[in-house]
């Protein structure tokens, strides 16, 4: 089976890549990277004909990568462009790469209303980048009621590689308050072999319509457990069933039930466990 992979050569997109080539997949990439652009509805077009299957990654990945002109015309307009590159090939199953950042919580955007940040807490990004995934998302959803292909929106918390648990871990040894300045994340992480999973799920579970799952680890990374990183960083932020973090003092303040509910997806890898 063929599958258009789009930004293959990106942080979590060539991981994607390779974990989908090892599954056995015929990998076809798009990639800024070898002077395909999303802007140019041809080729993309031209890259998806033929494929069963799109994971769309390729995007300007934050506010600081690009103006807010090009974030949204590649991020949003590049999309459109995918979607309807999708269409045409006439796949069985679109994947969307959004962000955490759709509620307007990361990089001291806003404080969440409540904790754990799940997927039916508002979307609240104003900024550029959070904000095209906003619209994106929307998006596929209207693309999945208007054509019935199955499409997922992946809202991934920051991805790590396996070098990022030592890294953080030395940065935190250093410069204790760097864990929560100039902002704190809510301990929130996956790992980018857990992403790579989800997508496999995502391409072979049986679905229909459309669907938006938080990817998070299932414990924070932290220095001190859930609750007293929040007392200490967010205290005027609720926390829903507190009575949860007695049982599991690391719980994730951000929850992926979503993804577990619908694709069975579970993470394996843990701040606890240091990946």
């Amino acid at each position: 089976m063929r599958i258009l992979v789009t930004g293959q050569h990106g942080h979590v997109g060539e991981p994607v890549a390779r974990h989908l080539t090892e599954l056995g997949y015929d990998i076809t990439g798009f990639d800024q990277v070898d002077g395909m652009d999303l802007l140019d509805p041809g080729q993309v077009k031209e890259a998806a004909a033929g494929c069963a299957m799109v994971v769309h990654l390729a995007a300007i990945p934050n506010d600081n990568a690009g103006s807010p002109e090009q974030i949204m015309a590649t991020n949003v307009l590049g999309t459109w462009h995918t979607l309807l590159a999708a269409e045409a090939a006439g796949v069985e199953r679109f994947i969307y790469f959004s962000s955490a950042q759709v509620f307007g919580t990361a990089e001291g955007e806003r404080l969440p209303d409540y904790l754990p940040v799940d997927d039916a807490h508002p979307r609240r990004a104003t900024r550029a980048y959070g904000l095209s995934k906003c619209l994106a998302e929307d998006m596929c959803a209207r693309f999945t009621e208007r054509t019935g292909i199955p499409s997922v929106s992946f809202r991934p918390v920051w991805v790590w590689h396996q070098e990022q648990y030592e890294r953080m871990s030395e940065r935190w040894r250093a410069d204790p308050e760097s864990e929560w300045k100039p902002f704190w994340e809510f301990g929130g992480f996956v790992d980018v072999r857990d992403v790579a999973t989800a997508v496999e799920l995502a391409l072979t579970v049986p679905l229909t319509g459309h669907h938006r799952a938080l990817l998070c680890a299932t414990d924070i990374a932290a220095t001190r457990p859930s609750l007293d990183m929040v007392a200490l960083v967010s205290p005027s932020v609720p926390v829903r069933d507190a009575s949860r973090y007695q049982s599991e003092p690391w719980r994730a303040l951000i929850e992926s039930s979503a993804a577990e509910s619908v694709l069975g997806w579970r993470p394996r890898y843990t701040w606890s466990g240091r990946g």
